[in-house]
């Protein structure tokens, strides 16, 4: 269990999480509450949206840490 999971703004993956989710749930729910539409598929996908690109930077992120230590 050598990889714990640390939740502070130290965290590089806390911060970016944080950067991409909360712009996406207000945006979401200004949209919800501002705009005339009737699909609510709309504003329920910027979250989701949001969601990917997270952890699509993740994996990458990971995946270049991975790397950067087995070259050390």
């Amino acid at each position: 269990m050598s990889d714990r999971f640390e939740l502070n703004f130290k965290n590089k993956e806390v911060r970016i999480w944080l950067v991409i989710m909360i712009p996406a749930m207000i945006a979401g729910v200004l949209i919800m509450l501002f705009a005339e539409t009737k699909q609510q598929y709309i504003t329920s996908s910027f979250p989701v949206i949001a969601w990917m690109i997270f952890y699509i930077w993740r994996y990458f992120y990971r995946r270049k840490q991975k790397k950067e230590s087995s070259v050390i």
